[in-house]
C-alpha cells in the first residue's frame, strides 16, 4: 500500500513537472513572438517590380534580416512620391504622409533627397541619427546645425561624355576634371568648326556647375539663401555661356532618337555634359550602356578647374520621427555602412539598379573608377527638390526648363529673370 501511494505521488510529480515545462515553453514562445520587431522601408526605383535580389540595396537589407530572424522587414517601392511627372527641380510637399501633421502610419526609413530631408527635419518629421563618427562624414547628409539626418543611398554625378576618335582626329587633348573654362571652350570651338555638335543643355543643374566655373555659387553656404547668389553676375554669365553653346532639346513628333544619348551614339555629337544615370524605357540608361553601344564614347570627370563643383542628384535613407522601431532602424543603417571600403561601389550599384535593368555585359573597371571618383567629389545639387526616376537620362523630359531660364537661353533676359526664378522657387 505504501509503495502504491509513493507511485501515485511520483506520477503526479511527473505530470506537474511536464505541465510546468510545457507552460514554460509556451511562455518562452509567447515572449519571443512579442519581441518580434518590424521595419517598413520606402525606396525609389524606376523598376518597382524587379525582385529584391536584383536590387543591390534591397538585397543587402534582406541579408540583415537573415542575420536577425526575429525581424520582419517590408520594402515598399515607388517610382517617385508625386504624380504627373513633375521635373525634379520643382518643390513639392511630398511624400504627403510626412508633410501631413495628422498622418499616423509612416515608414520607419524613407529614401529622400537632401532638400526634402532638411525641410522635414525643420518640421520635426525626421529624426537625427546617432552616427557622429568622422569617418562616415562623406556618406552622410547633415543639417545646418550639424545633426546627421541621412545616409547616402544614391549619387548621380554629372559626367563629360566625348567621342575619343573625333577628339584624336582633330588633335584635341582628351578631357579631364582638371579642365577649366579655357580648355573646354577651346575644345568646343574646334568641334563646332569641324561640323560636330556639343550637348550642354541649360538646366538648374548645369547652371550650378557652370556658375562654379565662373567663380560663383547659386546659393549661400547653408544652401537655402538664393538672393545675391542665384541672381548674381556670375550666374548670369554662366547661363549665357551655356546658352551660347546652342543646345536645345526638341521632341519633334516624339522622336526620341533626336535627343541625348542618341546623337552622341550616332556620331553627330562629340562632347556632352549629362548625368551618369537616367531612365528611358527599353533603351540606353547609363554611362556604361552608352559606352558599350559605341566603343568610341568615353567618359571623364566633369571639368571643374580651380573653383568648380559637381552638383549631383543625391538621395539618402532617413529615419522618420514617428517610427516605432528606431533602435532597429539604427542597427540596419549601421549595418549598411559597416564596410566603408565598399560604400561608394555599393551606392553606385544601387543607383544603377534603381534607374535600369542590371547590365548583361561586364562593367568597365576604368569607367567605374571614373564614376566613383566623381561620386566622391560631388556635392548635393542645390535645386534637386525630389527624386523622379521616370525621367529620361537628360534633365528636362516631360517639363520645360523654368521659364526665366528659357528667356535667358533665348537671349531675352538677364538679372531680372534670375530674380523671377528665385521668386518661383519660394512659392
Amino acid at each position: 500500500m505504501r509503495q502504491n501511494f509513493i507511485g501515485v505521488l511520483l506520477l503526479v510529480a511527473i505530470l506537474v513537472s511536464g505541465c510546468t515545462s510545457s507552460n514554460a515553453q509556451n511562455d518562452v514562445l509567447q515572449v519571443a513572438d512579442e519581441k518580434k520587431e518590424s521595419l517598413t522601408i520606402q525606396l525609389i526605383s524606376s523598376n518597382t517590380v524587379m525582385p529584391n535580389e536584383r536590387h543591390h540595396l534591397a538585397h543587402r537589407i534582406e541579408l540583415f534580416q537573415k542575420e536577425h530572424p526575429n525581424v520582419d522587414i517590408k520594402i515598399v517601392w515607388n517610382q517617385s512620391y508625386i504624380s504627373g511627372g513633375k521635373a525634379s527641380w520643382f518643390k513639392t510637399n511630398d511624400p504627403s504622409y510626412l508633410y501631413d501633421g495628422d498622418a499616423q502610419k509612416t515608414p520607419d526609413i524613407v529614401e529622400l533627397v537632401p532638400n526634402q530631408i532638411k525641410d522635414l527635419y525643420r518640421l520635426g518629421r525626421i529624426e537625427p541619427l546617432n552616427m557622429n563618427e568622422s569617418v562616415l562624414n562623406e556618406y552622410l547628409i547633415t543639417s545646418n546645425d550639424g545633426y546627421v539626418l541621412g545616409v547616402k543611398s544614391k549619387i548621380n554625378p554629372l559626367l563629360l561624355y566625348y567621342n575619343k576618335g573625333i577628339f584624336e582626329s582633330l588633335g584635341i587633348d582628351l578631357p579631364s576634371e582638371q579642365w577649366g573654362l579655357s580648355e573646354l571652350n577651346r575644345a568646343i570651338a574646334i568641334l563646332k568648326a569641324a561640323g560636330y555638335e556639343v550637348y550642354i543643355p541649360l538646366s538648374p543643374y548645369t547652371l550650378e556647375w557652370a556658375t562654379s566655373l565662373f567663380g560663383g555659387r547659386i546659393a549661400g553656404v547653408d544652401g537655402t539663401i538664393l538672393t545675391g547668389y542665384l541672381d548674381s553676375e556670375e550666374t548670369l554669365k554662366a547661363a549665357r555661356w551655356i546658352s551660347s553653346i546652342g543646345t536645345k532639346i526638341e521632341f519633334q513628333g516624339g522622336h526620341l532618337e533626336r535627343v541625348f544619348p542618341y546623337e552622341l551614339l550616332g556620331g553627330k555629337t562629340a562632347l556632352a555634359i549629362e548625368y551618369g544615370y537616367g531612365f528611358l524605357p527599353r533603351s540606353v540608361n547609363s554611362y556604361e550602356e552608352i559606352a558599350q553601344h559605341n566603343e568610341q564614347i568615353h567618359i571623364a570627370g566633369v571639368p571643374i578647374g580651380v573653383n568648380g563643383i559637381n552638383p549631383a542628384q543625391i538621395s539618402a535613407l532617413s529615419l522618420t520621427s514617428r517610427s516605432k522601431s528606431k533602435d532597429l532602424a539604427m542597427k540596419l543603417l549601421r549595418y549598411l555602412t559597416k564596410d566603408r571600403s565598399t560604400l561608394y561601389s555599393d551606392i553606385a550599384t544601387h543607383t544603377l539598379n534603381a534607374f535600369m535593368k542590371p547590365l548583361n555585359l561586364p562593367v568597365s573597371e576604368e569607367r567605374t573608377s571614373i564614376m566613383l571618383e566623381e561620386m566622391k567629389r560631388s556635392l548635393p545639387a542645390t535645386l534637386y527638390m525630389h527624386e523622379n526616376t521616370t525621367a529620361v537620362i537628360h534633365t528636362f523630359y516631360k517639363s520645360a526648363i523654368p521659364n526665366p531660364l528659357i528667356e535667358i537661353r533665348d537671349g531675352q533676359g538677364g538679372i531680372d529673370q534670375l530674380k523671377q526664378y528665385i521668386d518661383q522657387l519660394k512659392q
